[in-house]
């Protein structure tokens, strides 16, 4: 296959700015571990419905941050191939090691930005987001590269909080270790607070893509969106 065809036109990097996700990657790793519910069960029934990935199914897991979704998804269906994609090189190099130490041959991950997905990324057979669209600065073109990247009849899982106390909880920690100039955080403030969506502006968000099925879900903590790329799009292309 031709890459040149995955290429958005006009798409740039966005150049990463100064993070705590970056300084304090050890105490967001610990959170993702620890805190952070894991949706791994729903991931499964929502992207796999039919009983289990075929054979060389390759999923994406953007704003992988440590990589807990990448390697527990290669670790139960060692016929996946998975793949995680994160701006944090701190956390990159912990999901890295991550999967090295479990022996995760069908797991790699990769820097890059979730505006602007790398052009080999293109036709995944599924996608994964947790907990990315309180960070990102535009949530739309995130939603855009998750379609463009999505093959003709593959499926995105897409997980957000809707507690915006518990939500947070770790930034407001990571602000609280950049008071200390001892610390890896040392005198840096996040620029922006943790933004959690309302239903309507996430249904909104996730509605502004042609997917030909989208369900949205609600419980007391996260909202869910699962929805499948219609295959008529290849056909129109």
């Amino acid at each position: 296959m031709d890459t040149s065809d995955c290429k958005l036109p006009g798409s740039v990097f966005v150049h990463q700015p100064e993070s705590l996700f970056e300084r304090c990657s050890w105490f967001y790793a610990l959170c993702r571990e620890y805190l952070f519910r894991d949706h791994t069960p729903e991931i499964a029934s929502s992207l796999f419905p039919a009983g289990g990935p075929e054979p060389g199914t390759h999923v994406l897991e953007v704003g992988c941050g440590p990589g807990f979704y990448s390697c527990r998804l290669a670790d139960e269906y060692p016929q996946l191939q998975t793949t995680g994609i994160d701006l944090s090189e701190n956390l990159l190099s912990r999901a890295k090691r991550r999967a090295l130490r479990r022996r995760l041959a069908n797991c790699e991950f990769r820097k890059g930005d979730a505006h602007a997905l790398p052009e080999g990324l293109c036709r995944v057979d599924a996608v994964v987001m947790s907990r990315l669209f309180l960070i990102v600065p535009d949530r739309e073109t995130v939603v855009r590269e998750v379609f463009r990247v999505l093959r003709p009849g593959g499926r995105c899982f897409i997980a957000e909080p809707t507690s915006g106390f518990r939500t947070r909880i770790p930034l407001s920690c990571m602000w609280i270790l950049s008071k200390f100039p001892y610390t890896p955080a040392g005198g840096f403030r996040e620029p922006q607070q943790a933004d959690v969506m309302s239903r309507l502006d996430f249904a909104k968000l996730i509605g502004s893509q042609p997917w030909g099925s989208m369900k949205i879900e609600y419980d007391g903590w996260y909202q869910y969106a699962v929805c499948e790329k219609s295959s008529e799009v290849e056909a129109a292309a």
